[in-house]
Formats: C-alpha cells, structure tokens, sequence
C-alpha cells in the first residue's frame, strides 16, 4: 500500500504537467507505517515464559478426559506424559490413572502392569484404598506372573464431530442453568424445611409431654388393672380351694355305706352350690370353666343353654384344653440409595424405612457402627434435626421413615471406599434384629503442585525464576486454599504474583479456588543475593492449605546449586607516601575473599630498582611491623567474606634523588582463578633535605691591618627538614677575626663553628663574618678561607 501510493503520487502522466511536492508524497507514506507496525506487533508470538509446564498440562487434560469417560485420550495423554517426561514429579499420579484407564477399556494386561508398578513403586500412597477390587486383582497376577485374561471388548468410543460438541456445550450451558435454578429452588426449600422443621420440633414437644401425661395415666391404669388382677387370683385360688375340699368329701363319702348315703345328698348339693358359686362370681375365668366341667360331671348343666353339641353325654368324663397366641417379633429394613458421591466435611443423609413384620405392637431400638469422626445418628424423616435412638411404637405391618445422618471426616480422600454397619433390634425380643450395610464413596478435592526452576546452577546476583503449577485431581472442588511459598534466606524476591503477601521467608496467597481438573499457574522471580555460599543447594518448598478440610500438601523444586565464584578486594590507606631515600617504608594492607568460596590467596610486589621489600601478617591489625609477626607470601585460606591484614616493608634505595618518584604495587592472585586478582598501588615521592652554602664577599686586595667581611649564606634546597647543620670556617694564619654574627658556636686553633638544630626546607641562614688583615704580612701572599657544611636528615644520614 505504501509502495504503491507513493508510485502513484510520483509517477507523471504524458503530456501533463504535475507538480510533486516530495513532503507530502513521504507524510503520506509514514503515516502508514505506525499501523503495519502494529501489525507486524500483532502477528508476531507473545514471548513465553521460559520454564516447561508441558507437563502439568498433559496431565490435567489426560485427568479430565478420564472424568469424562474418554479413556482413549487419557491413555494417549498419560502414556505421553511419562515417555516425555520420565522424572516428572507427576509420575505416580500418570501411573495410577493410566492403570485406571485402561481397566476401563477392558485392557486388563496393561491394567494389572500399571496397577503393580504403581503398587511397587508407591508403597504407601493412600490412593491404593481407591482401587477397585478387580483391579488390584489383576495387579496381584501380575505381580506373581499368573496368565491375565482379556476382558470382552467393548464398543469402540464414539467420535464426537463439531456438531457434537456445540450440542453438548449448549447441553452443558443447559445444565448449568437448570442447576443454578434448582440451587435457587433448593435454598428455596430448605429455608421452607427449616421453618417447617421448627414447627415441627415445637408440634414434637407438645406430642412428648402429651405422651408423657398419657403414660402417666397408663401407668396409673395399670397399676389398678394389676391390683384388681391379684385380687381375682386370690378369690380364684380359694374357689379352686373349696373345689379340691368339696371332691375329697365326696370321695370319702363315696366309701362310706348305704346308710350314710341321705348325708351324702347333702355334701353334693353342697358341692354343686360352691361350683355355681364360682361360676356366677368369677364368669369367663378358667376356674368358672372347670367349675362347670364338674357340674357337667354331676349331670348338671349351668349356666343353662351353654352346653354345645359336642357335649358330653350325662355321665361321661371331658376335659377341655385351652391355648393362647403368643406374640412374636420381626422387622425389615430398608435402605434408600446414597449420593454416588460423598464430598468430604459436607453431611450426608441415607433414607430408611423400617417396616413392623411381628404380630403385635413393637418398637425398635437403633444402633449404628460409624465411627465417631462421621457423626452419625439417626432421625425421623419429619424430623431430621431431632437424633433418635429408638422408633415409635409400631402397629403390625405400620412403617417409619427415617434417615441416617451424618458428616464425611473431611480426612477422607478422594475416592475413598468405606462401609458401615446399622442394625435395627426389636424391643420386645433382642433377639429380633435386621443389619444392613452403608456403603459410601468418599469426593474430595486432591491438590497437587509441581515447582520448575529455569537455572539448577546460579552465581552471585543472577535472576531466577520457579513456576509453579497448582492442580486439583480430585472430583470435589477445593475452596479456601491458602498457597505458601517458602524460601531460603539467600534469594531476595523481585517479581511477586499479583495479589501474594510476603512474610518472613515466605509468599503467601489466600482465598484461592481450584475446580475438580483445575490447573493454575504462580510465578515467581528470585535474586540470589551476593553473600550466597558456593556448593550450596536451594530449593523452594510450595505448601498448598486446603482450610475447609484442614489438609497441607508441601511440594519442593529440584535444587539449584550456588557456582563458586572467586574474587578479592585490597586496600590500603596510604596511597601516596613521601620517604627519605633509604627510608623503610610500612604500610599497612586489608585483603578480603569477595568470593563465595574458601580459598588461598598468593601475594606478589613491583617495587623500585635498587629497594627490597617483604610480607609480614600483621597479626595485632595495628598496622605496625611487630618483632614477633612472620614473614608470608599468600593469605588464607580466607573463608567468603574473611579479611586479612599484611605489613607490606619497602626499603627505598638511599641513593634516590631529592624529588624523584616512583611506584610499588602488591598483587594479591585467586589459586584458584588466576584471573581474579585484586591490587594497591603505591606512588613514593623522594624527599630529603639539599643544603647550598654560598659566599658573598669583597675581594681584591688588602693591606696589613685592614678590616674586611664576608657572608656565608646556608639555604635548605630540599624538601625535607635538614637536622643537625653544621658550617665550618678555617681562618688561615694571615687573617684574624675581628666579629661574627651570630656567634661561632665554637673556635679551636682557627676553626670556626656555627651549629643550628633544623633548618627547614626553603629556609636560609646567613652568617657575616669580619676579619682583618694581620700586620707584617708581605705583598703578594695569597690567603683563602675554606668553609664546609654538613647536615642529616629525618633518618640521621649525613650528608
């Protein structure tokens, strides 16, 4: 486009004339140029981050196609997995559902392989209690190398095309809704169950105490009904008494004689008024009956129109047996269908309905064998808040529903098979009783994390950088997960996650949600500080918290090991040193191991021609040689960080000239990378005291007796202080003193001395001295005047 536009705007058509302004043909063409840019930006890929999470991600998508019963994928995507990435920290989960999978398909060979590996390999992995039984089967043959049958192959699995798909996103976008709908319902209905529920519990009150009156009156009932009861014993035992006496007189009458027979008449109608007795006195009992069975007896029928068909004939003997149905008890329980999946610290409720089979009236009592940590009780359907641990009464064949409640431990892991007993015993015989099995399959979130590192080998001041991947295999969803990244002390964070907080030697992040198959990524950016150890491995250890279910998971990354890095700093504080030529020169040296590791350090010096030089621990640190510190050539081992302190001893050559300079340096090399050295340079600037001595005098010639003078001037040329000066004058024979100023310090035989203690450098010293020409001394003698000058300096050399 841009090509183009500006071909147009240049090119001239024949026989025209066009006047091309070149500003704006390129105005026009730059203009343009921003938005293919943006283009180009927009094409190009996103820079990726550098740690491989392959991984994680094959393995979620592998989890998520078994959830969905698409086993295939899932075998594709496990067996991938662990042929790419063989170390994964994955591999005991791609095992076990890669044994899962292919049981499900039938593929029982690869199963019992899979499921044995994953057995051998991870002894004490909890997730073996989640195994179906047929599986761990096929592991045991395996194991044993028992032949394994093929199960009978099923249906291949369907394709599913695009259209497929788009159904079932809008099936699942359906579903969502028809389930946000039934939530809202279900809220709905329990707030109307919990209403209901306080009614009921308040209608259950006044049901107790109105049973509790009932009873009372019952009881009271009884007791009378009992009294009345003892009473009519007592009076059937003495009719039955009088009976017993009546038929011994008539059997001693029977032996008596004839004669006696009028009083026997007697005793029977006797008898038979005591029998009537008892018949009108006690209707209906068994003493009424045998009373008229003896009346029968005697051939008297009372009460009259009684007797039956089946009577006895007058004079024939009967006996009449009588029995009552006793009562019996037997119950039925059952058992209602449990959710297919439990979710772990979240209640439960398994419907029951126990039906009354005995032949009478009965009450159950309830027991059950969960243990404490499921809270198990049981309660009445209409009342599911109330716990029970006995039913009404029930009448023959009458129902009562009821469910047993209860909380999954929140230790429970996915996955996680557990059965229980209940057993339903009948109040009126023991020995009457039902037990029935729950059986309950236990849903929980299962979190795992998989930490990477970009660099296992890292030097002081480097960047590195850990992802890591947070994943939820299990079938529940985890809510209120605290994620907690832990540190070693040499790594200082520089890139912290949105939304983390850090504490002391950790990363936090709170409230965090992963859904069943959920995979989310954190990463993080470390430096690794200067004072890191060589050789020292660092790793970082994830905790994943699950709060709901009070469960920690740590996860560490693979160790990252600290280089060794050699490197050592000098220092000294005289950098330039004026010295007296010849002068043994100190100065103090601080060496230090900037490395991360213990090493040696070796010492070499450059010094002037014509000066010596040597090493010395300086093993007060007071920067002065002391007698008893040795003489070395290297320092160390030093450990990282470690100073040592040297005497570096120069002796300056004497003969240096006033002024002059040179340099020294001292060296200090790594043993173990020569290339890491550190040094001190040292300038020496030569000064000492240079005296002049110059004569200012009238000369010529002079007679006998004549007076004259001269002046010594003494000037301090150097740069140093000039000790101990001394100026000598010899007069000779010819000449006499006359004056001197200053005064000679001292006179012997003609020679004259002037001292002074310093004389500093550019300082001058003038002597005037005045003499005069002996008399008698011929013409033409030649006299001179010799003087001479000598000082030291600082050091006490002469010169």
């Amino acid at each position: 486009m841009i090509l183009s536009d500006t071909f147009n705007a240049l090119y001239l058509m024949p026989g025209k004339v066009q006047h091309v302004h070149l500003y704006k043909i390129f105005r026009a063409s730059f203009s343009k140029i921003p938005v293919v840019l943006l283009l180009i930006a927009l094409l190009l890929p996103a820079p990726a981050f550098s740690l491989d999470s392959d991984d994680s991600q094959i393995f979620i998508t592998g989890f998520n196609a078994y959830q969905k019963r698409d086993y295939k994928t899932a075998i594709d995507n496990m067996s991938g997995l662990l042929k790419k990435y063989p170390d994964t920290p994955l591999k005991d989960m791609a095992i076990f559902w890669l044994a899962r999978a292919h049981y499900k398909v039938g593929n029982n060979a690869e199963a019992g392989k899979y499921m044995a590996q994953f057995l051998h390999d991870y002894p004490e992995s909890p997730l073996k209690a989640t195994v179906e039984d047929e599986l761990l089967q096929l592991a045991d043959k395996y194991q044993k190398g028992q032949p394994i049958t093929a199960a009978p192959k099923t249906a291949a699995q369907p394709e599913i095309d695009k259209s497929a798909e788009k159904a079932a996103a809008e099936k699942a976008a359906a579903a969502k809704a028809a389930a946000e709908s039934a939530a809202a319902e279900r809220a709905a209905a329990e707030k109307a169950a919990s209403e209901k529920a306080v009614a009921a519990k308040a209608a259950a009150d006044k049901a107790a105490a109105d049973k509790a009156a009932a009873e009372k009156a019952a009881a009271e009932k009884a007791a009378a009904e009992k009294a009345a009861a003892e009473k009519a014993a007592a009076e059937k035992a003495a009719a039955e008494k009088a009976i017993q006496k009546a038929e011994v007189k008539k059997s001693a009458k029977a032996k008596k004689p004839v004669a006696e027979k009028g009083k026997s008449a007697a005793l029977r109608k006797k008898a038979i008024a005591a029998y009537k007795n008892v018949i009108d006195r006690y209707p209906g009992t068994p003493a009424a009956s045998n009373a008229s069975a003896k009346l029968l007896q005697m051939g008297i029928e009372y009460p009259a129109g009684k007797r039956t068909a089946t009577s006895a004939a007058a004079g024939e003997v009967t006996q009449v047996f009588e029995i009552e149905v006793a009562q019996f008890a037997d119950v039925d329980v059952e058992l209602g269908p449990a959710a297919e999946l439990l979710e772990a610290g979240k209640p439960f409720a398994i419907p029951m309905v126990i039906v009354n089979r005995g032949n009478g009236s009965d009450s159950f009592s309830l027991e059950s064998g969960f243990p404490p940590e499921y809270g198990f009780r049981f309660a009445a359907a209409s009342s599911p808040d109330v716990a029970i641990t006995k039913t009404p009464a029930l009448a023959v064949g009458e129902k009562f529903r009821l469910v047993g409640v209860g909380t999954i431990p929140r230790a429970n892991i996915d996955g996680q098979k557990n059965s229980y007993p209940v057993k339903v015993t009948s109040s009126f015989a023991r020995e009457a009783s039902q037990t029935r099995e729950i059986a309950l399959v236990t849903s929980a979130p299962l979190l795992r994390g998989v930490v990477k590192t970009d660099k296992t080998r890292l030097l002081p001041g480097e960047k590195v950088s850990y992802r890591i991947s947070l994943l939820n295999i299990g079938t529940a969803p985890a809510r209120g997960v605290t994620f907690r990244l832990n540190y070693p002390p040499q790594y200082e964070p520089v890139g912290v996650p949105s939304g983390a907080r850090q504490e002391a030697g950790a990363l936090v992040m709170d409230g965090m949600r992963l859904k069943s198959g959920e995979r989310q990524d954190v990463n993080v950016t470390f430096r690794l500080k200067d004072e890191a150890l060589a050789d020292q491995e660092l790793l970082v250890r994830a905790d994943i918290l699950n709060g709901d279910l009070d469960k920690k998971e740590s996860f560490v990354s693979a160790t990252s090991v600290v280089q060794k890095v050699s490197g050592v700093t000098a220092r000294t504080g005289a950098g330039k040193l004026a010295v007296i030529p010849g002068q043994t020169v100190s100065v103090p040296v601080v060496v230090t191991n900037t490395g991360n590791v213990r090493e040696v350090f070796s010492i070499k010096a450059t010094v002037p021609a014509n000066a010596s030089y040597n090493f010395y621990e300086d093993v007060n640190r007071d920067g002065k040689r002391q007698a008893n510190e040795p003489i070395i050539n290297h320092v160390g081992p030093l450990s990282p960080k470690e100073e040592a302190y040297v005497i570096f001893e120069i002796e300056t050559p004497a003969s240096a000239a006033d002024g002059g300079a040179a340099s020294a340096s001292v060296r200090f090399d790594s043993e173990n990378a020569p290339d890491r050295s550190a040094a001190v340079h040292l300038q020496l600037a030569y000064s000492r005291p240079v005296l002049e001595l110059s004569l200012a005098a009238r000369g010529g010639k002079l007679k006998p007796g004549e007076v004259s003078s001269l002046e010594l001037n003494c000037v301090n040329r150097g740069s140093n202080l000039a000790k101990q000066v001394t100026l000598q004058s010899v007069l000779p024979a010819q000449l006499e003193l006359v004056a001197a100023d200053p005064s000679f310090s001292r006179f012997d035989n003609g020679v004259y001395v002037w001292r002074f203690d310093e004389l500093g450098a550019g300082e001058k010293r003038n002597i005037k001295v005045t003499y005069r020409v002996k008399p008698g001394i011929a013409v033409g003698t030649s006299v001179q005047m010799k003087n001479s000058l000598s000082y030291q300096d600082l050091l006490g050399n002469r010169y």
